[in-house]
């Protein structure tokens, strides 16, 4: 009877416990992130219609222009990123020299 309980399948309880929790740190960092760009776009809204589309398009305009300098993209959008780079200033690029 004993090894018939010890062999039973995990309980959905047991596998929450289980989840280490950085997971759900991360998770909790991300519903608050969430929340707070919610809030700030609608104070934005508020503000200008236009005013969070002007801040969305400098934020993205920033991570884009980070991630081509420094190449610390998203493994998936490397191919973007090597198109952007022919014309954007890189790290690499002034480490090793202009690249003609």
């Amino acid at each position: 009877m004993f090894l018939f309980l010890a062999a039973a399948k995990p309980t959905v309880w047991e596998k929450i416990q289980a989840v280490p929790m950085a997971t759900w740190l991360s998770l909790l960092v991300a519903i608050l992130i969430i929340i707070l760009l919610v809030r700030v776009w609608k104070s934005l809204r508020e503000f200008n219609e236009f005013a969070p589309w002007i801040a969305l398009v400098m934020v993205g305009g920033s991570v884009i222009l980070y991630w081509t300098y420094e190449r610390t993209e998203p493994k998936i959008l490397s191919p973007v990123m090597d198109f952007l780079a022919q014309y954007l200033p890189s790290k690499i690029e002034y480490r090793n020299g202009p690249q003609h």
